[in-house]
């Protein structure tokens, strides 16, 4: 199932059950106090660890790459081989080679997610055939923030 279409059925579920609380008489969460739930959501975004680049490839991989999908675990392979900084350049058959290995685990590989993930403005490539994350990759470990 894709991100978009979780957070689609999420809210309909939170939809239903204020309107079932609210059949019922109970407080509904729109009663709750929105401090309470942005503390929340702060101390789970703090409670997130950052990426070790030190973790083998097919670790950091399965860790991190769960529920992406292409462009963003494009985005994640050329991360992983540039430490995250921008401007570290990663060449496509590094990116390929890596893939191939872990192909039960990323699926098929794509050249359109270097295309999509470049329209998202993870990566860049300013050579041919070469790749850069950008500062905002960081982005597909918590879309949320």
């Amino acid at each position: 199932m894709k991100r978009e279409e979780l957070i689609a059925v999420l809210k309909e579920i939170e939809r239903l059950a204020s309107s079932s609380l609210a059949a019922l008489g109970e407080a509904d969460r729109s009663q709750v106090k929105p401090e309470a739930t942005s503390k929340a959501r702060s101390i789970a975004a703090r409670s997130v660890p950052g990426p070790d680049f030190g973790q083998p490839v097919r670790h950091f991989m399965s860790t991190h790459a769960k529920g992406m999908n292409g462009q963003q675990r494009f985005a994640l392979v050329v991360a992983y081989f540039s430490k995250g900084k921008p401007g570290v350049k990663v060449h496509l058959e590094t990116i390929r080679q890596a893939w191939k290995k872990m192909q039960k685990l990323l699926g098929k590989f794509n050249t359109g997610y270097a295309v999509w993930a470049k329209d998202e403005g993870w990566v860049d490539s300013p050579e041919s055939k070469i790749y850069v994350v950008t500062a905002h990759w960081g982005k597909i470990l918590n879309p949320d923030a």
